[in-house]
């Protein structure tokens, strides 16, 4: 898959051209996206060009509305990723800033049609774009017209009595209830990072932790969890601890991870961490024997969870 960082550098390719096109945040590139995308495929697939997404960093709300601005379901790098997997042949990711939100949806579309000439464009149920988000699927039917594409439009997607939405996705991660965020991706829900060095508290205690920031991410609330941790050439079973370490007057929310039956040296590596059930909720110890002897619990009640998932 092909990726390009601008408006310009899509000019360079002439093989983009004449294909189908999809405009979206895709934040989790979750079961609904999947829809659109394999749409989308199908789409370009009949009119014999390639398949192109076009999407944003950062997430338009973060420019427009910082207070507001939703967390992300993953970051850029793994939306490219999951993009790739669901068929994409091009991603272009534009760089969101006040400059293009004063776009005018008229704009944005013909912009969007110079650069590929595309014969299709295909977007969600929901879609709106340009200025105050006021150009919608009427707008590119008008401009379909005039510049000879044509434009379809996704069904909602629904699942469990409900349509697939990052939103709702973030309100299944928030509640911790993983079953429901897992159906709705399409994968198990993960925060990953890379592994940083910490003060080594765990270590001393012999409970020794991968420690990853946690930043914009959406998590669930604080507490302890039963994770699957993986580098991508080596799989772990794990007891996560999310929070700020109030027994010692943290300020930074991490993601501490004790993987069971082995330490390896993770420093600067990217690690995926699989959240599976949670265990307890945070709390702060008098010290650190009786953290210690804490963690040991929480340890065999990972096991005991992970175990139990593995069997069914």
């Amino acid at each position: 898959m092909r990726i390009i960082h601008s408006w310009e550098e899509a000019l360079d390719f002439a093989d983009l051209q004449g294909g189908a096109v999809t405009v979206g945040n895709f934040d989790g590139v979750h079961m609904g996206h999947e829809q659109v995308l394999a749409e989308t495929r199908g789409h370009a697939l009949a009119v014999g060009g390639p398949t192109i997404v076009v999407t944003f960093e950062p997430h338009p709300r973060a420019v427009l509305f910082p207070d507001e601005a939703p967390r992300r379901l993953c970051h850029v790098h793994e939306r490219l990723q999951y993009l790739e997997q669901a068929g994409a042949d091009a991603v272009l990711l534009l760089a969101f800033d006040r400059e293009m939100a004063a776009w005018t949806a008229d704009k944005f579309s013909r912009r969007l049609f110079e650069t590929f000439r595309f014969r299709h464009i295909h977007v969600g149920y929901d879609f709106a774009f340009g200025h105050d988000r006021q150009g919608h699927v009427d707008d590119l039917r008008k401009l379909g017209d005039e510049l000879a594409f044509t434009v379809s439009e996704a069904a909602a997607f629904e699942m469990l009595g409900a349509v697939v939405s990052s939103s709702r996705i973030r309100s299944a991660v928030e509640a911790a209830d993983f079953a429901l965020a897992r159906q709705l991706l399409g994968r198990d829900y993960a925060i990953a990072g890379e592994v940083l060095h910490g003060d080594k508290r765990g270590r001393q205690m012999n409970f020794p932790t991968a420690n990853i920031d946690v930043a914009d991410l959406a998590h669930p609330a604080v507490g302890i969890y039963a994770v699957r941790a993986s580098n991508g050439e080596r799989n772990w079973l794990g007891a996560a601890y999310l929070g700020y370490r109030p027994t010692f007057n943290g300020r930074t929310l991490l993601l501490e991870t004790h993987l069971l039956d082995d330490a390896p040296d993770l420093y600067g590596q990217w690690l995926n961490i699989s959240f599976v059930r949670r265990i307890r909720e945070d709390r702060r110890f008098t010290g650190h024997a009786d953290l210690a002897q804490q963690i040991a619990k929480d340890c065999a009640a990972a096991r005991e969870i992970l175990s139990t998932e593995q069997a069914q």
